[in-house]
Parts: C-alpha cells; sequence; structure tokens
C-alpha cells in the first residue's frame, strides 16, 4: 500500500514508499504488513465492507436495508466521483443511473442549468421527503460549487435518479454539507472562499478566524445568511425533525453547535475534537464522526486500502446536548471516518479517504 501524508499548510506531500532492499526477509515482512493493513477483514469488532473509492457521505433509503453512498473525488481537486447504492442484506453494491436531461418540473432554482455530467463531485448529501416523492440533495464540486436536485425513484427493485434543478451559492464559495428543510428549502455549510489560496486558509483556521457560515435556499428568496452561524470551517450539518433547530459541526473550532433558527440564538454546544458528518436518528440522537489527528499536517490520500488516521465516533441528546464517545479507534481496519449513520443497532461508516466503508454493533 502507497499512502502520500501532506503537509496542507505547505501544500506540500511527502510520499512514503518503502524502498527496494537487499534483504528478502524484509521485503518479504513490508508486504506482510501491507497486506495486514489493506486486509479487508474485522478488527476490535469493526467490519470493513471493501470495494468503494472515497465514500464519504451515507444515507438510508426508507424502508430498506440499502444506504445510499457519495463517492467524493479527491479533496480539494474537484475531481469527478459517483454515487451508488450498498446492498446491506445482499452486501452488495447497485448501480445509481442518473438521468441529466431537464424536465418541466423544477425543484430548484429556475435559471440554475444541468452540470456536466463527467464533471460530477458529489460531496455531502441528504435524504428526505418532498410530499410522497424522495428527494436527494448533493453538493456537487463538479465544474461549480451547487447544490443538485435529485428524485429518487425506484423501479422495480432497482433505484434511479432524475435531475430536478440545482442552485448556485453566491460568491466563490467552498460548500460541504447540506440538508432539506421540510418547505422546499435547504441549509447548505459554506467553509471558505475558493478564491483563498490553502496557505492563507490554513494561517487564517488556525488563528481562529470564523471565515465560514450556513446559507439558507428558498426558491423565492435565493441564498440568505443563518444568524450567528459564522464559524472556523462549518462542516456537517442536520436539523430536528420540526426544522426550527440547527446543529452544525465546526471542524476547526472543535464542537457543534445547536442554534434556534427563529431567534438565531446558540442554545447549546458539545465540544468534540474536529467533528465532520453529523446525522440525526429516529430518536433525536446526533451521531457524529470525529478526527483526532492534526487537521493541517496530517492526512492521507491511499492508493490502495484505508486510511488509518483515528477517529471517534459520539452519540449526543439533541435535545439536552449531553454525549458520550461510542467509539475510539486507531489502526486497521478502518481509519478517518467522515459519517457515522445509525442503521438498526449498528453504526455504518464512511471515509473520505480509502476504500471502504464499515459497520459495528452497539452493544
Amino acid at each position: 500500500m502507497r499512502i502520500t501524508y501532506c503537509n496542507f499548510s505547505l501544500l506540500f506531500c511527502v510520499l512514503l514508499v518503502a524502498g527496494c532492499q537487499d534483504s528478502s526477509t524484509e521485503h518479504d515482512e513490508d508486504q506482510a504488513g501491507s497486506n495486514e493493513i489493506t486486509a479487508c477483514r474485522a478488527v476490535d469488532g469493526i467490519t470493513p465492507i471493501c470495494g468503494f473509492k472515497n465514500p464519504e457521505d451515507l444515507v438510508q433509503l426508507p424502508g430498506t436495508q440499502q444506504l445510499l453512498v457519495s463517492e467524493m473525488g479527491a479533496f480539494m481537486t474537484d475531481a469527478p466521483g459517483k454515487l451508488l447504492i450498498y446492498d446491506i442484506a445482499a452486501a452488495q453494491q447497485l448501480d445509481l443511473p442518473i438521468e441529466w436531461s431537464a424536465g418541466e418540473e423544477v425543484w430548484g432554482d429556475s435559471a440554475c442549468t444541468a452540470p456536466e455530467p463527467d464533471l460530477f463531485s458529489p460531496h455531502g448529501i441528504d435524504l428526505s421527503l418532498k410530499g410522497n416523492r424522495l428527494q436527494l440533495l448533493v453538493v456537487n464540486h463538479g465544474g461549480r460549487e451547487a447544490v443538485e436536485f435529485f428524485e429518487v425513484i425506484a423501479a422495480d427493485e432497482d433505484w434511479t435518479l432524475q435531475w430536478m434543478g440545482c442552485a448556485l451559492p453566491p460568491g466563490d464559495p467552498f460548500i460541504n454539507d447540506v440538508v432539506a428543510l421540510s418547505d422546499g428549502g435547504f441549509l447548505v455549510t459554506h467553509m471558505w472562499n475558493k478564491s483563498i489560496a490553502f496557505e492563507e486558509v490554513g494561517r487564517r483556521l488556525l488563528a481562529g478566524e470564523k471565515m465560514g457560515w450556513v446559507w439558507e435556499w428558498q426558491a423565492e428568496t435565493g441564498f440568505s445568511f443563518v444568524a450567528n452561524s459564522q464559524e472556523v470551517m462549518p462542516n456537517g450539518i442536520t436539523v430536528s425533525k420540526d426544522n426550527k433547530k440547527i446543529f452544525i459541526n465546526v471542524y476547526m473550532g472543535n464542537k457543534i453547535i445547536k442554534l434556534d433558527r427563529g431567534s438565531g440564538m446558540v442554545e447549546g454546544t458539545f465540544e468534540i475534537r474536529q467533528p465532520d458528518n453529523v446525522t440525526l436518528d429516529a430518536d433525536g440522537m446526533l451521531w457524529i464522526a470525529s478526527h483526532q489527528q492534526d487537521p493541517l499536517n496530517d492526512t492521507c490520500t491511499v492508493e490502495e486500502g484505508p486510511c488509518l488516521l483515528p477517529f471517534q465516533v459520539a452519540r449526543v441528546d439533541s435535545q439536552t446536548m449531553l454525549g458520550e464517545t461510542v467509539l475510539e479507534h486507531e489502526g486497521a481496519p478502518m481509519g478517518y471516518v467522515t459519517v457515522a449513520l445509525k442503521v438498526d443497532n449498528e453504526i455504518y461508516m464512511g471515509s473520505a479517504h480509502g476504500d471502504r466503508i464499515a459497520r459495528v454493533s452497539l452493544p
């Protein structure tokens, strides 16, 4: 396995590759170590499911044992990725075809045209009901920064997506995650402006500068700034079932905040290191994937196998904002977890780097 460790503050990558060894014993030991890391087998109660490419975000298709997976292109490159289905019971991946031809009905901005399909680069996703129809929102970096609307359509035992429109945030944003609102709008996190050199972004984030915020989009009014949402790199986002409370993961601020959507008041905070995505289960519990490494100097891209940077999964009560660490792990078979999704009595986890998702049973 080859892993590239990157110093993002200097935008400089050092490729760590084992050199040729004169000793066949040393070579065999290196190969054995590599095989152990990339092996797709359970370790410490964590069961990997391999054959993916950067499965950054996960949602469950309602009433099924199937997950919709967002495979993200390499971070900061806007490289193409794709959406697919993972069938838990059958233990197999299923294609998710997209019909990009626009129909007469539009769910997004009427002036927003379809993206270039070959450039499609999904990131954060959210699944919701729109009346009796199923809506998927996708953050797309491919050729533009946009939120794409899709209808998820069941055809026999297969699923397809119909593109239903889009919305483009103003300025030069780098958006991350999205959540639908029951009134037809959505909320999306903006981390920083893409026009700023990343070395400067890193300097400002380490200095605690609040470069990002949350946008709310509505068909009638477009994008508006969510009061008191300006923070140090907003990342994952979700809302309460009644849409009155917003939960925002502040990645470089090491916390998740609870924001009242009506008044803009911050009603609660839970401190957690580098929280990435957040999901809300049927019992009102927030599930948060948390990174435990130096955020600017320790990251990795992998050619095969997983990125093994340490992570935690926390569970937080959305009412009280009290929580606990449910899982803490470093090493094989899974690392750099970006999302934790509760499905029955298991947690399914994805990662922005690597070839796998993973599951772990809850006590």
